[in-house]
């Protein structure tokens, strides 16, 4: 059997790749300011390559953000409901998905026939990196069908052939029945999630999660599984082979990165409509591929016609965690290291909450749970001028006494590796809440996440 979906690309040299992609890209560039107004507008005076044979074209043309897509669709023009970025008229559109609407309004992408084949594939290309094959039954426990990740994933799973058991939106007590009597071997679920079954299936079964069968997880939806403690209790708590952690956006493609079997970063998945970029988030400045490099994902969907985008700032912050691996995939392999959405300032530091969880967890792993709570004064705060509140949960094995030992250390450790002032707050075990979706690490004082 093959290692790949898409043999051809997903082993093709990274720097030959983005070659052949520059090619692609010319024609749908070339048509993209007379498929829309807002792309019009976008690059009036930008100077279109005639061949751009070399990746680097893009270098030279303007980014788009969320807010212009948001600020587009409320517009509210007869027969564009998706912007002024629609590219094609609305009876072509055939499928419509929303965003979750976690940072804003939810924004509303639209899919041709085309789209969706063209999304099908490149989602079938990273499940299978991430071990999905057609023996397989996929427990799928996103709720909502119409977000990036709950029908483009079923289609996914369905395109390599495996059995499709979309039981997400389910009380969890029936979640943790279903599993085991369908036989799942494999589980697509929120990081959060996949821990909460974790700590919570005895509980509400009788039974630790290892008893329901499962052999991998697909997380993602969130930062998460890139921290090896978190990873370990999920892989513990279900008794699992293998954990995988995917991601991608519904504005470009619900699914573009995905590990592989070694678990040591995502490889990228969309080669064949969409194309990546690094940049630097403070001067936009392109960074190369290189093991080590950090900056945002910036994204150019070449092959998408009903809503297209073109540089596309993601607001995803990546970290290369290598540029080769034993699966023979080229395609360098990230983390994601936070968003820019969630970036809290402590007086002239910028610091991601992953971040604070990251160091924590690193240091005093055995000590705390991987919970902690981040505290706003209100929703709109970016900027700490105090210390920042932080409350930790306690492991069963640390004894109360020494919880303010510990809460100390904390403050240390979060102070010389990331240069901010924190006033941790170690609570007892089971103090903080746990949900059966995304898991926030920033709340606000009056309640509201």
């Amino acid at each position: 059997m093959t290692a790949y979906w898409d043999p051809e690309l997903e082993t093709m040299p990274w720097e030959e790749l983005l070659r052949w992609q520059a090619g692609q890209a010319g024609p749908w560039l070339a048509a993209l300011p007379g498929r829309s107004r807002f792309h019009q507008a976008k690059l009036s005076g930008a100077r279109l390559p005639e061949r751009p044979e070399d990746p680097g074209f893009l270098a030279d043309l303007p980014f788009t953000t969320k807010e212009e897509l948001r600020v587009s669709q409320q517009e509210r023009r007869p027969g564009e409901p998706f912007g002024r970025h629609q590219g094609v008229p609305l009876a072509g559109v055939t499928q419509v998905l929303s965003s979750s609407g976690t940072t804003g309004d939810p924004l509303n992408f639209a899919l041709t026939a085309a789209d969706v084949e063209v999304w099908r594939e490149g989602i079938a290309t990273g499940f299978y990196a991430a071990g999905v094959r057609d023996h397989d039954v996929v427990a799928h426990l996103v709720g909502l069908p119409g977000v990036a990740g709950g029908l483009p994933y079923a289609d996914g799973f369905r395109r390599i052939g495996a059995a499709l058991a979309w039981i997400g939106g389910r009380p969890t007590e029936q979640i943790v029945r279903s599993i085991p009597r369908l036989q799942a071997t494999a589980v697509l679920a929120t990081s959060s999630f996949g821990t909460y079954l974790a700590d919570r299936c005895r509980e509400l079964t009788g039974s630790d999660a290892s008893s329901l069968g499962v052999r991998s997880l697909l997380g993602g939806g969130e930062p998460g599984l890139a921290q090896p403690e978190i990873r370990e209790k999920v892989r513990e708590g279900w008794g699992l082979e293998r954990v995988h952690e995917v991601m991608g956006l519904g504005d470009v493609m619900s699914l573009l990165w995905a590990e592989c079997e070694d678990e040591g970063g995502m490889h990228f998945c969309g080669q064949r409509s969409v194309m990546v970029e690094l940049v630097d988030p403070a001067t936009g400045a392109v960074v190369p591929w290189r093991e080590g490099a950090e900056g945002e994902a910036v994204y150019t969907t070449f092959a998408r016609e009903a809503t297209p985008v073109l540089r596309y700032r993601s607001a995803d912050h990546m970290v290369v965690t290598a540029t080769a691996c034993p699966c023979g995939r080229a395609a360098p392999r990230v983390r994601c290291v936070g968003r820019t959405d969630d970036m809290l300032i402590y007086k002239a530091m910028n610091v991601f909450p992953s971040a604070i969880r990251d160091v924590i967890l690193d240091r005093f792993s055995g000590r705390v749970e991987p919970y902690l709570r981040i505290w706003k004064d209100d929703p709109r705060q970016v900027r700490f001028d105090d210390p920042i509140a932080v409350d930790v949960e306690a492991s069963r094995e640390l004894p109360a006494e020494r919880y303010g030992e510990v809460a100390a250390g904390i403050e240390r450790e979060l102070r010389a590796r990331l240069q901010v002032q924190t006033t941790v707050t170690l609570l007892e075990p089971g103090s903080l809440p746990r949900t059966a979706y995304k898991t926030p690490l920033v709340h606000v004082r009056d309640g509201g996440p």
